[in-house]
């Protein structure tokens, strides 16, 4: 009988070694898939804190790229009123806000060139007459709007060929007999032997040589477009 007592006592001891081994395989797959989830989700807050930075440059790329200086907007129409600081206009071309427009004129920012002399004028000797202008990216959305122009030439005679204020996109270049001179607008201006050069209010002696790329001119043109006179500013 105690023999027989200690064979079942062995049977059942054998029994459950295995039931043990058999159990442990079980836990280790069911702890693989775990592991390896962690793993992963460790590698992506990796992944996502390297790619971090990289986003970041693209963005100031674009921001970079976003950054390139708008060419002025040229407009034209008729000078409604002119005071101390201010000068009031309708727009008549497709260019910027058309119809009424009031300029703020900065003394330390803009100009009001004469057509024919290319002097400043005076808020009171602006003629209540045909304009241009040359006008930055920045306008007010109230109604009338407002701007700040770079430039305002008046007092233009009748049939007169207005000066064009023009910024080079480079150094003139040899073209035949003359040269061509290309703004940064992509309007090009051919000039010859017989071109006219001077400064902006100033006794300084200029030459073509003196236009390099964002020399600031006003352009003067015959009845063939060729440049009779060009004013050179400093910038």
């Amino acid at each position: 009988m105690k023999k027989r007592w200690m064979l079942l006592a062995m049977g059942l001891t054998l029994s459950l070694t295995m039931l043990a081994g058999c159990s442990q395989p079980a836990e280790a797959e069911t702890i693989a898939p775990a592991e390896t989830a962690a793993d992963t989700q460790a590698e992506t807050v990796k992944a996502d804190e390297e790619n971090g930075p990289a986003s970041e440059t693209e963005s100031s790329e674009s921001a970079e790229g976003a950054k390139d200086v708008s060419v002025l907007t040229r407009i034209w129409g008729t000078v409604l009123s002119s005071e101390e600081g201010q000068m009031t206009v309708d727009n008549t071309s497709p260019a910027s806000s058309s119809g009424e427009i009031i300029f703020h004129i900065d003394p330390e920012h803009t100009l009001v060139l004469d057509a024919v002399s290319g002097l400043p004028v005076s808020s009171e000797d602006v003629e209540l007459g045909s304009f241009e202008a040359y006008l930055g990216p920045a306008m007010t959305m109230s109604l009338p709007p407002q701007t700040t122009p770079e430039m305002v030439i008046v007092n233009i005679p009748a049939d007169f060929r207005v000066p064009q204020y023009v910024i080079a996109d480079s150094a003139p270049e040899q073209d035949g007999d003359g040269w061509i001179l290309k703004g940064a607008d992509g309007a090009e201006y051919r000039i010859s032997e017989q071109t006219q050069f001077s400064p902006y209010l100033t006794r300084n002696i200029v030459t073509m040589e003196d236009i390099q790329k964002g020399s600031a001119c006003l352009i003067w043109q015959d009845a063939d477009g060729a440049a009779e006179r060009i004013v050179l500013f400093a910038r």
